[in-house]
């Protein structure tokens, strides 16, 4: 059994939904109380078909709320969530996330959920469920808006399911699930904010079989959105096609070319809000804009379509190439959080202070960016990656390795408050019309 993970002695609310993982679940309250902390249960109605409502009441040493018309209990809901330094929603149904994403409160667990609303206690929610239930895109849409109203939703772990399918949608381990929200709890949300991450390389396609691409792994940006989720910020990667992932995060998109990350970019930040972008995407500078082949079946002509067909090997050929626009000084008017912050990557080759100089300073130009992350290729081995990262004022601090910069930017974007603003107020004014 791990050690105890949530400082001093807390007010836990444990609120439960009826599903398998709720025998697993009992290993919170048991923890949790040995550690020294008050636990109380309430629960819907389908738990006692998984768990027995004895189990729980001697489990957490309090009666179980489960009946909001109980004789004696018609307050319990407004007096619990009064009581509550945290609020944990474990196991959470598709239906128990429907109820909490589109307002409904119809039974002790999602009256008292919506009693707690804005009491100040962090609201966690520990999903569980079936691979395909876990995907249905209302499921997939509710989780996005608890993010947006500034829930801490916990990703689901993929593996056997009860029901005898493989998947994501499995519940977290209890130990695992207790260090996630120390890890939030220790840098709320409120002070680390929303982060989207980029990284890979793009492919530009010749043909059907054939592309310009770049060396990047990716690695760079998988091991900061790990670093970052650790410490409590909530991460979305936007990943090339064979970029290496990060293993903490579970809001993952892939691209392939140019196009698929533009697209992907403006898609996310016109209907989601971010508090930051770190773009560290390896982005190519030009995409194929013809073929001239000596061949005239063998490619397609100067100006057509390209990507399609193969290209015979037997020719020779030349590309025509066209410039791709920027990507970062376009990520603030795609922003429908006006606050955001920017993060660019530059990587130079052997370049001199002035070379380096100059190239950062490019990329402030027009407000681009807050924070500039330089790097130079003869400074990255197997055994070393350095960077700097720079501040419009010239500030620079040194980061040894990865995760060295992963802290620097973790203090950085956390020393700006974040959490429901001006900006968010029409749309939370539609998502109440629409319920």
């Amino acid at each position: 059994m791990a050690t105890d993970l949530i400082p001093g002695h807390r007010n836990i609310l444990f609120l439960m939904s009826g599903s398998i993982a709720c025998a697993k679940a009992t290993g919170l309250i048991s923890a949790w109380r040995k550690a020294g902390h008050a636990v109380r249960v309430a629960a819907t109605a389908s738990v006692s078909e998984f768990v027995g409502r004895a189990t729980l009441e001697g489990l957490s040493g309090e009666p179980v709320f489960d009946d909001t018309f109980a004789p004696g209990r018609a307050m319990d809901h407004i007096e619990l969530a009064r009581w509550a330094d945290l609020v944990v929603a474990c196991p959470a149904s598709a239906n128990l996330l429907a109820k909490f994403a589109h307002g409904i409160a119809d039974d002790a667990v999602s009256t008292l959920w919506q009693a707690a609303w804005s009491r100040g206690a962090p609201l966690f929610v520990v999903p569980a469920m079936n691979t395909h239930m876990w995907d249905y895109p209302a499921t997939r849409e509710n989780v996005e808006r608890l993010k947006r109203w500034g829930i801490h939703v916990l990703p689901t772990a993929a593996g056997d399911l009860a029901c005898g399918e493989t998947g994501a949608g499995r519940m977290l381990e209890p130990d695992d699930i207790r260090a996630r929200i120390e890890g939030l709890l220790a840098h709320d949300r409120t002070v680390a904010g929303r982060v989207l991450i980029t990284g890979g390389g793009t492919r530009e396609p010749i043909d059907a079989v054939r592309y310009i691409g770049n060396h990047s792994t990716g690695r760079t940006a998988a091991v900061l959105a790990d670093a970052l989720a650790d410490r409590g910020f909530d991460v979305t990667w936007l990943g090339g096609a064979v970029a290496q992932a990060p293993e903490a995060v579970e809001d993952l998109e892939r691209y392939e070319s140019f196009t698929d990350l533009e697209a992907a970019l403006r898609r996310r930040l016109e209907t989601e809000s971010f508090d930051a972008v770190i773009h560290a995407a390896a982005v190519s500078d030009f995409s194929v804009a013809g073929i001239d082949g000596n061949d005239p079946g063998a490619a397609p002509s100067h100006g057509s379509p390209v990507g399609a067909g193969k290209i015979g090997s037997g020719s020779a050929m030349t590309l025509h190439l066209a410039p791709n626009p920027k990507l970062l000084p376009q990520l603030r008017g795609w922003s429908r959080n006006p606050a955001l912050r920017v993060v660019g990557f530059k990587l130079t080759v052997a370049a001199d202070e002035a070379g380096v100089n100059r190239a950062v300073q490019r990329l402030f130009a027009g407000d681009a960016c807050d924070l500039v992350v330089h790097n130079d290729l003869a400074e990255i081995g197997p055994a070393r990656h350095a960077y700097t990262l720079i501040d419009a004022g010239g500030s620079r601090q040194a980061a040894d390795d990865t995760r060295a910069l992963a802290t620097l930017l973790a203090d950085a974007l956390a020393t700006t408050p974040v959490g429901p603003r001006a900006d968010d107020a029409p749309l939370r004014q539609a998502e109440a019309r629409e319920t």
